[in-house]
């Protein structure tokens, strides 16, 4: 339903900025083993309760209307409604890099680079697939060695220093994004290296609650993450969750009786909220092997709490100094 004061369809939710891409993507980094996927589909879904009002760039804070001014060339796509919430879907598109050569130099870009306000040329998504393609071929090299993801991170130097060889014969390339000179060019390489090994789901709605000023009950999605996570997060909002594993059902909502009202469900469930005090966040992953076998984390961020019989994972961990960590439970 749309969260608007007046109820419309174009606000209703979820919403989506940028339609549906075909993008060159790395796969893997929960598995251990890094794989490049040619053509795979990224598009980002949220659905929000609240009220987006400001957000950080640059150490700079925005208004919404300046944000929404900035999305349609940051994106390189007009805004698809109004609303403050759909201006929280295209935040979210700059921000979940992770596996993306092409994404990560827009975040570096974007984010990582000095820029005196929101006015000013932000090249096509053409140049930073062009772009990519050298962080690709550099990549490439490093990959015949190992498909490890912490392995290849931690070789990080040596993949920076051969982008940055490749990319100082390319001023003509470099135009457009204002990188003139090499210590420019090596925080720009340095970032987007960054942005590609470490900007997942939970980084970016961590990156996006730090610099946004408002209220929020927000849940976000992606088609990269969609067949085994998703966040929630809450400030100023409540998010409610509650577990069935019997069913195998998960809800979540902005009230408590909705998700604890659920029609047809004998049995009893387990509930928690995030608390409405301060910026918290709970990632949610579904697990595709058994619980009792060794496996790398979904996530690195925290350990996990799971659910057997239902295969999913709860882990809460929030960058904000205020907030006490959600805790999640589940049902017996």
């Amino acid at each position: 339903f749309a969260t608007t004061s007046k109820a419309t369809f174009d606000g209703t939710h979820p919403h989506q900025w940028s339609p549906a891409q075909r993008l060159d993507v790395y796969k893997g980094f929960s598995d251990g083993s890094l794989r490049k996927c040619p053509g795979t589909n990224v598009e980002v879904y949220i659905c929000h309760n609240g009220d987006f009002e400001f957000f950080d760039v640059g150490g700079r804070t925005y208004d919404l209307g300046a944000i929404q001014t900035w999305l349609v060339s940051a994106t390189g796509f007009p805004a698809p409604c109004l609303v403050d919430s759909c201006a929280i879907a295209g935040v979210m598109d700059l921000l979940r890099t992770q596996g993306s050569w092409q994404l990560s130099s827009r975040y570096a870009f974007l984010f990582k680079l000095d820029h005196a306000s929101l006015d000013y040329n932000i090249p096509k998504s053409t140049l930073f697939a062009r772009i990519a393609e050298f962080f690709d071929i550099a990549f490439q090299d490093q990959l015949k060695t190992t498909r490890s993801p912490r392995e290849l991170a931690r070789g990080r130097a040596t993949l920076e220093e051969n982008i940055m060889v490749a990319l100082q014969r390319e001023n003509k390339l470099l135009a457009p994004l204002g990188i003139q000179d090499e210590s420019t060019l090596s925080v720009f390489v340095q970032e987007t290296v960054t942005a590609f090994f470490k900007n997942d789901l939970l980084q970016a709605a961590q990156t996006f609650m730090k610099g946004a000023k408002g209220s929020f009950g927000l849940c976000v999605t992606t088609s990269l993450d969609s067949d085994r996570q998703m966040v929630l997060a809450a400030r100023g909002q409540t998010i409610s969750v509650a577990f069935y594993p019997e069913e195998g059902l998960v809800l979540y909502g902005s009230e408590q009786a909705a998700v604890k009202a659920a029609v047809g469900v004998q049995s009893q469930d387990a509930w928690d909220r995030t608390s409405s005090l301060a910026a918290e966040g709970v990632v949610l992953s579904s697990l595709a092997m058994p619980f009792d076998s060794p496996m790398n984390s979904p996530t690195k961020h925290t350990p996990s709490k799971s659910t057997q019989s239902t295969g999913l994972s709860c882990k809460s961990n929030w960058s904000s100094p205020s907030a006490t960590p959600v805790k999640l439970s589940a049902g017996s």
